[in-house]
Protein backbone atom coordinates (compact mmCIF):
# COMPACT_ATOMS: atom_id res chain seq x y z
CA UNK A 1 0.00 0.00 0.00
CA UNK A 2 2.70 2.23 0.46
CA UNK A 3 4.44 1.86 -3.14
CA UNK A 4 1.29 2.71 -4.23
CA UNK A 5 0.88 5.85 -2.23
CA UNK A 6 4.31 6.67 -2.85
CA UNK A 7 3.39 6.21 -6.90
CA UNK A 8 0.84 8.66 -7.05
CA UNK A 9 2.82 11.29 -5.87
CA UNK A 10 5.84 10.11 -7.73
CA UNK A 11 3.16 10.56 -10.93
CA UNK A 12 2.26 13.45 -9.84
CA UNK A 13 5.97 15.22 -9.31
CA UNK A 14 6.09 14.16 -13.00
CA UNK A 15 3.29 14.98 -14.84
CA UNK A 16 3.52 17.03 -18.08
CA UNK A 17 3.60 20.95 -18.22
CA UNK A 18 0.95 22.25 -20.19
CA UNK A 19 -1.24 19.12 -18.77
CA UNK A 20 -5.07 20.37 -18.82
CA UNK A 21 -6.48 21.19 -15.68
CA UNK A 22 -9.80 21.19 -14.01
CA UNK A 23 -10.24 23.46 -10.92
CA UNK A 24 -13.22 23.36 -8.88
CA UNK A 25 -13.53 26.31 -6.20
CA UNK A 26 -14.81 25.21 -3.28
CA UNK A 27 -18.07 27.70 -2.18
CA UNK A 28 -20.48 27.61 0.52
CA UNK A 29 -23.44 27.98 -2.85
CA UNK A 30 -22.10 26.40 -5.97
CA UNK A 31 -19.25 25.23 -6.94
CA UNK A 32 -17.00 27.37 -9.56
CA UNK A 33 -15.11 25.30 -12.36
CA UNK A 34 -12.21 26.42 -14.12
CA UNK A 35 -10.31 25.19 -17.24
CA UNK A 36 -6.53 25.80 -17.38
CA UNK A 37 -3.51 24.33 -17.26
CA UNK A 38 -0.08 23.05 -15.51
CA UNK A 39 2.76 25.44 -15.31
CA UNK A 40 4.69 22.19 -12.66
CA UNK A 41 5.06 21.26 -9.63
CA UNK A 42 7.52 21.62 -6.92
CA UNK A 43 7.63 17.97 -5.21
CA UNK A 44 6.28 18.61 -1.51
CA UNK A 45 6.44 22.31 -2.00
CA UNK A 46 3.72 23.52 -4.59
CA UNK A 47 1.65 22.76 -7.92
CA UNK A 48 1.68 25.90 -10.01
CA UNK A 49 -0.93 26.40 -12.51
CA UNK A 50 -1.69 29.17 -14.97
CA UNK A 51 -4.08 31.90 -14.56
CA UNK A 52 -6.47 32.66 -17.40
CA UNK A 53 -7.98 35.91 -18.31
CA UNK A 54 -11.22 34.74 -19.71
CA UNK A 55 -14.89 35.68 -18.87
CA UNK A 56 -15.17 32.19 -16.29
CA UNK A 57 -11.68 33.24 -14.55
CA UNK A 58 -13.15 37.56 -14.68
CA UNK A 59 -16.31 35.94 -12.70
CA UNK A 60 -14.76 33.84 -10.19
CA UNK A 61 -12.32 36.77 -9.25
CA UNK A 62 -13.82 36.93 -6.26
CA UNK A 63 -13.39 33.91 -5.22
CA UNK A 64 -9.45 33.46 -6.65
CA UNK A 65 -7.68 34.43 -2.89
CA UNK A 66 -5.03 33.32 -0.61
CA UNK A 67 -6.41 30.00 1.45
CA UNK A 68 -9.06 29.09 -0.93
CA UNK A 69 -10.32 25.43 -0.63
CA UNK A 70 -9.83 24.16 -4.02
CA UNK A 71 -10.48 20.64 -5.72
CA UNK A 72 -7.71 20.40 -8.52
CA UNK A 73 -7.98 17.11 -11.57
CA UNK A 74 -5.36 16.47 -14.15
CA UNK A 75 -5.86 14.21 -17.26
CA UNK A 76 -2.99 13.16 -18.68
CA UNK A 77 -3.92 10.79 -21.76
CA UNK A 78 -0.59 11.67 -23.64
CA UNK A 79 0.90 9.11 -20.67
CA UNK A 80 1.10 5.57 -21.46
CA UNK A 81 -0.56 5.15 -18.31
CA UNK A 82 -3.00 7.35 -18.94
CA UNK A 83 -4.00 8.19 -15.35
CA UNK A 84 -6.67 10.71 -14.13
CA UNK A 85 -5.36 12.57 -10.89
CA UNK A 86 -7.59 14.69 -8.06
CA UNK A 87 -6.25 16.07 -4.87
CA UNK A 88 -7.99 18.62 -2.91
CA UNK A 89 -5.81 22.12 -1.20
CA UNK A 90 -5.68 25.05 -0.98
CA UNK A 91 -4.71 28.42 -2.80
CA UNK A 92 -1.04 29.28 -1.39
CA UNK A 93 -0.67 32.55 -3.43
CA UNK A 94 -1.21 34.50 -6.52
CA UNK A 95 2.16 35.61 -8.51
CA UNK A 96 2.33 37.90 -11.60
CA UNK A 97 6.10 38.49 -11.68
CA UNK A 98 7.30 35.90 -14.64
CA UNK A 99 3.34 34.86 -15.52
CA UNK A 100 -0.31 35.25 -14.01
CA UNK A 101 0.21 32.09 -12.01
CA UNK A 102 -2.10 30.24 -8.87
CA UNK A 103 0.58 28.72 -6.30
CA UNK A 104 -1.10 26.00 -4.47
CA UNK A 105 -0.34 24.05 -1.51
CA UNK A 106 1.21 20.70 -1.98
CA UNK A 107 -1.61 18.46 -1.51
CA UNK A 108 -1.59 15.51 1.59
CA UNK A 109 -3.69 13.28 -0.30
CA UNK A 110 -4.18 12.24 -4.38
CA UNK A 111 -6.94 10.44 -5.88
CA UNK A 112 -5.58 8.18 -9.22
CA UNK A 113 -7.27 6.52 -11.87
CA UNK A 114 -5.61 4.31 -14.72
CA UNK A 115 -7.68 4.65 -17.68
CA UNK A 116 -6.57 1.71 -19.13
CA UNK A 117 -7.30 -0.45 -16.58
CA UNK A 118 -11.06 0.41 -17.66
CA UNK A 119 -12.19 0.46 -14.22
CA UNK A 120 -15.59 1.36 -13.28
CA UNK A 121 -16.50 4.18 -10.83
CA UNK A 122 -19.60 3.95 -8.94
CA UNK A 123 -21.85 6.96 -9.68
CA UNK A 124 -25.22 8.02 -9.49
CA UNK A 125 -26.80 10.11 -12.41
CA UNK A 126 -30.17 10.68 -13.34
CA UNK A 127 -30.75 9.24 -16.70
CA UNK A 128 -32.50 7.62 -19.70
CA UNK A 129 -32.60 5.35 -22.57
CA UNK A 130 -34.20 6.60 -25.49
CA UNK A 131 -35.40 4.62 -28.71
CA UNK A 132 -32.39 5.71 -31.43
CA UNK A 133 -34.99 6.77 -33.98
CA UNK A 134 -37.97 8.03 -32.66
CA UNK A 135 -36.02 9.19 -29.26
CA UNK A 136 -39.09 8.09 -27.26
CA UNK A 137 -38.05 7.18 -23.91
CA UNK A 138 -38.08 3.40 -23.26
CA UNK A 139 -36.86 3.34 -19.43
CA UNK A 140 -35.90 6.12 -16.92
CA UNK A 141 -33.50 5.51 -13.92
CA UNK A 142 -30.25 6.43 -13.19
CA UNK A 143 -26.05 5.43 -14.50
CA UNK A 144 -25.33 3.36 -11.64
CA UNK A 145 -21.14 2.91 -12.09
CA UNK A 146 -19.13 3.93 -15.78
CA UNK A 147 -15.85 3.38 -17.58
CA UNK A 148 -14.23 4.51 -20.32
CA UNK A 149 -15.87 2.23 -22.81
CA UNK A 150 -19.52 1.36 -20.89
CA UNK A 151 -21.29 1.08 -17.71
CA UNK A 152 -24.48 0.19 -15.93
CA UNK A 153 -27.81 2.06 -16.47
CA UNK A 154 -30.72 0.65 -13.77
CA UNK A 155 -34.06 1.89 -14.65
CA UNK A 156 -37.48 0.42 -15.54
CA UNK A 157 -38.03 -2.82 -18.04
CA UNK A 158 -37.62 -2.33 -21.20
CA UNK A 159 -40.34 -3.61 -23.65
CA UNK A 160 -38.58 -6.24 -25.97
CA UNK A 161 -35.56 -5.14 -25.03
CA UNK A 162 -33.24 -7.39 -26.25
CA UNK A 163 -28.92 -7.77 -26.15
CA UNK A 164 -27.35 -6.18 -28.86
CA UNK A 165 -29.36 -3.34 -29.30
CA UNK A 166 -28.64 -0.22 -29.72
CA UNK A 167 -30.55 2.77 -28.26
CA UNK A 168 -29.69 6.62 -26.59
CA UNK A 169 -28.32 7.02 -23.24
CA UNK A 170 -29.18 10.65 -21.90
CA UNK A 171 -28.02 12.12 -18.47
CA UNK A 172 -29.57 14.85 -17.11
CA UNK A 173 -26.20 16.83 -15.28
CA UNK A 174 -27.44 20.12 -13.38
CA UNK A 175 -30.17 21.07 -15.76
CA UNK A 176 -28.03 19.88 -19.15
CA UNK A 177 -28.55 17.05 -21.08
CA UNK A 178 -26.08 14.72 -22.46
CA UNK A 179 -26.68 12.18 -24.87
CA UNK A 180 -24.66 9.09 -26.51
CA UNK A 181 -25.56 5.98 -29.02
CA UNK A 182 -24.90 2.64 -26.39
CA UNK A 183 -25.73 -0.92 -27.02
CA UNK A 184 -27.10 -3.41 -24.25
CA UNK A 185 -25.02 -5.92 -23.14
CA UNK A 186 -26.21 -7.58 -20.45
CA UNK A 187 -29.23 -8.16 -18.34
CA UNK A 188 -29.81 -8.69 -14.61
CA UNK A 189 -32.66 -7.78 -12.03
CA UNK A 190 -31.71 -4.53 -10.33
CA UNK A 191 -34.13 -5.76 -6.98
CA UNK A 192 -36.36 -8.75 -5.69
CA UNK A 193 -39.36 -7.57 -7.95
CA UNK A 194 -37.63 -7.41 -11.15
CA UNK A 195 -39.60 -3.65 -11.11
CA UNK A 196 -35.83 -2.48 -12.24
CA UNK A 197 -33.56 -3.80 -14.46
CA UNK A 198 -30.32 -3.76 -14.58
CA UNK A 199 -28.47 -2.83 -18.06
CA UNK A 200 -24.70 -3.51 -18.87
CA UNK A 201 -24.02 -1.02 -21.85
CA UNK A 202 -20.76 -0.23 -23.86
CA UNK A 203 -20.40 2.90 -25.56
CA UNK A 204 -20.80 2.63 -29.12
CA UNK A 205 -19.88 6.01 -30.65
CA UNK A 206 -16.79 7.67 -32.56
CA UNK A 207 -13.50 7.44 -30.75
CA UNK A 208 -13.87 10.88 -29.17
CA UNK A 209 -17.24 11.42 -29.07
CA UNK A 210 -16.10 8.55 -26.38
CA UNK A 211 -13.59 10.68 -25.13
CA UNK A 212 -15.33 13.68 -24.78
CA UNK A 213 -18.68 12.10 -23.17
CA UNK A 214 -16.91 9.70 -20.65
CA UNK A 215 -13.59 11.57 -19.22
CA UNK A 216 -15.47 14.26 -17.64
CA UNK A 217 -17.53 11.99 -16.00
CA UNK A 218 -14.71 10.48 -14.66
CA UNK A 219 -13.13 13.58 -13.37
CA UNK A 220 -16.29 14.39 -11.60
CA UNK A 221 -16.05 11.39 -9.76
CA UNK A 222 -13.03 12.39 -8.16
CA UNK A 223 -13.17 13.99 -5.09
CA UNK A 224 -16.52 14.15 -5.11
Amino acid sequence: MADNHEDKYSYLNKIACETEVHLQVVTPTQPVRLKTRLIGVDPNMSVILAMSTNSEWISAKQYIREGQKVIVRLMNTEHPDANLLAFQTNIQKLMSIAGRWLVLDYPKEVQQLSLRQHMRLPVHIEAKLLHPETKKECSSGFLNDLSIHGGAFIGEPIKQASLDKRYILQLLLEGDKKSIVIMIKNTKKADNKGSLIQYGLVMKAQGEQVKQFVEPLLIDCLFN
